[in-house]
């Protein structure tokens, strides 16, 4: 072989080497993208909504494999409001997601090719006795997922953080480095990612009559001052006091007939 073919076939296993190296899905600048486009509903006790995101192999040039058997896990975990924090377990008619009739559903995604996603969406059913915060103190249900695939042979599975107790979520942030997590003991814990986890609200909506109501109040005290401001300065404002005056005469005639209907004489 040529020395100058040595040197060509050499520097093509150099160009090679990051491409190659690329090509390991757990790394951590691919899983914060698998999981995308999270859109979480607010719901009314008794209603439905829609929870959607999408699953995606996240970077067509360095990711150059479709991600296979893609399946990902979704389960409603925790009910918090700001002074409750409860295991979905101990909350009576909790919301469910319709597709599974549960709080857990197992999806298949099927194969996603590089720079492709799947869609998903899943309706979120609730009761009228579903626990909810109040008017100034919503409440939420928070989401957790699990990730599955093989790419290239190799099997990788992500978890969000409602898979992990709180001790060993504290360890994971061990690892010294701002925003980094401790890959050792993740691998340890069985997992090669951290996808995020998600919440939904189930809230009564606030009645509109207060509003309308203290509208209606200021509305009628700007217009109070406005009476006394003109009738305490005559012949300032004549045309508006002249009304002024001719509904007060109206309105002591009304109350004049009040009184005399329901029996009441001065």
């Amino acid at each position: 072989m040529r020395f100058g073919t040595l040197i060509s076939l050499a520097l093509a296993l150099a160009l090679l080497a990051p491409l190659a190296q690329a090509q390991s899905a757990d790394e951590p600048r691919f899983v914060n993208r698998m999981l995308d486009d999270i859109r979480t509903p607010a719901i009314t006790p008794g209603d439905d909504g829609i929870l959607s995101f999408t699953v995606n192999n996240p970077d067509a040039i360095n990711l150059t494999s479709p991600m296979e058997n893609v399946s990902i896990a979704v389960s409603i975990y925790h009910y918090a409001t700001l002074e409750d924090f409860i295991p979905i377990s101990e909350i009576s008619n909790p919301p469910v997601i319709a597709e599974s009739g549960t709080i857990v559903l197992n999806m298949n995604c099927g194969d996603i090719p590089p720079g492709g996603s799947y869609a998903v969406n899943l309706t979120i059913q609730t009761e009228k006795g579903t626990p909810h915060g109040s008017y100034f103190s919503q409440s939420s249900y928070l989401v957790r997922f699990m990730l599955s695939f093989s790419y290239q042979g190799q099997n990788y599975t992500m978890a969000s953080r409602g898979h992990f107790t709180d001790a060993e979520w504290e360890h994971l942030k061990l690892d010294g480095t701002v925003g980094e997590m401790n890959q050792t003991y993740l691998e340890e814990l069985g997992f090669d990612g951290i996808i995020p986890d998600t919440a939904f609200s189930v809230r009564k909506n606030i009645p509109l009559w207060p509003f309308f109501a203290l509208v209606g109040l200021t509305v009628l005290s700007g217009l109070t001052a406005l009476s006394f401001y003109v009738l305490d300065n005559p012949g300032r404002y004549t045309k508006l006091e002249v009304r002024l005056l001719r509904l007060s005469g109206r309105m002591t005639m009304w109350k004049l007939a009040i009184r005399r209907r329901f029996g009441k004489k001065r």
